[in-house]
């Protein structure tokens, strides 16, 4: 009798394929061919699970996206304000090696986005929940008395920007974004709305 086939067993060791080629080669790095021997198939055995490269490229950045959700969900379950705004940020910065590397994927995958709409709506749509869901965390702290009235989209926005600006610079400098630097960081941004 033929073994069955987990579907999605095999779409997820393509996935992490991609991931390892991506991070070790960029994205103009990797083909089908190479992408096929990473994951121990066959390349005709690729078109089964995908329609091409750039679906596999797409269902890697949904990935990082969906691991970063993951552990913004465990880490900020059940806290509110200050507190959860610090776990939401923690949780999107590189400041883990795992994290370093899912910022190498993300900028790699943000060329094709530059040229991609459906890549560009992935990352926007991402971007957009987790600037949204900064500064509902705001809206709360304020409710609470734990920072002063203020803007919350616009003190999300730069938030969401230093997050993107450390993504970048965890990969290039990371001498200047060690764990330590980028709490700092994060730190010195909330306290500049933090009550006193």
């Amino acid at each position: 009798m033929p073994r069955l086939v987990d579907h999605a067993e095999r779409r997820e060791a393509i996935i992490s394929a991609a991931w390892r080629l991506i991070a070790a080669r960029g994205i103009d790095g990797i083909n089908m061919r190479d992408l096929a021997a990473e994951a121990g198939y066959s390349n005709g055995a690729l078109s089964h699970y995908f329609s091409g490269k750039d679906e596999i490229l797409k269902s890697a950045f949904e990935h990082v996206l969906e691991a970063t959700n993951g552990r913004i969900v465990a880490s900020s379950s059940g806290l509110r304000g200050l507190r959860a705004l610090r776990k939401v940020c923690q949780e999107i910065m590189p400041s883990t090696e795992e994290a370093r590397l899912e910022a190498r994927i993300a900028i790699s995958l943000w060329q094709r986005a530059l040229t991609d709409r459906e890549m560009e709506m992935v990352n926007s749509a991402a971007v957009d929940e987790w600037r949204t869901l900064m500064a509902r965390h705001i809206e709360e702290a304020t409710e609470d008395g734990e920072a002063i009235e203020c803007d919350a989209s616009v003190q999300a926005n730069a938030l969401m920007n230093m997050m993107i600006g450390l993504q970048v610079s965890a990969v290039l400098d990371r001498k200047s974004t060690t764990r330590k630097a980028q709490l700092k960081m994060l730190d010195a941004m909330i306290g500049a709305f933090a009550a006193e």
